[in-house]
């Protein structure tokens, strides 16, 4: 230990030494080296086979890149199939006619049945502007305290499965 340095075997400077050169070879072919790192890179370069063949080829593409022609893609025409107006129509009646089909098959279902057997509605509170939700508290709380029916697990009713 001299002077508070560790010195090692000199393998960990010498691949440091060789990242930076690398990282100046790229500066140095897109022309933003200063004339410091462009001399420090050539003395590099004389010591180090690697880095200068790495730099022989970094120059190379970048020579072919700047003399290759600038080619344009082909142009992308995207087609838009027209609407079919017929599809639309039929899906429209279907529709309409499977509404219709459904509403006349709950009243004919409905009709069957007398109005002692219906069931009673559940007391819903309708609230067309409540001032706060206190308010709206006050309204459903007889609601939400009244018993409820408790209904067997086969959901029978008891009257019904005579």
């Amino acid at each position: 230990m001299t002077g508070g340095r560790v010195f090692n075997s000199g393998m960990a400077a010498d691949t440091q030494r060789c990242e930076r050169a690398r990282g100046w070879v790229s500066l140095r072919v897109d022309g933003e080296l200063s004339e410091l790192e462009s001399a420090l890179l050539r003395a590099h370069l004389d010591r180090c086979a690697a880095c200068a063949r790495f730099a022989g080829g970094v120059e190379h593409i970048a020579e072919a890149l700047r003399t290759a022609g600038l080619e344009r893609p082909a142009p992308l025409t995207v087609v838009v199939p027209g609407r079919r107006r017929t599809a639309h129509a039929l899906q429209a009646a279907l529709a309409t006619v499977l509404v219709v089909s459904t509403g006349a098959a709950a009243a004919f279902v409905g009709a069957g049945h007398s109005p002692s057997s219906a069931r009673a509605a559940k007391p819903v509170a309708v609230v067309a502007a409540v001032e706060s939700p206190d308010a709206f508290r006050k309204l459903r709380r007889p609601l939400l305290l009244a018993p409820s029916r408790q209904w067997p697990r086969n959901r029978r009713v008891p009257a019904e499965s005579a």
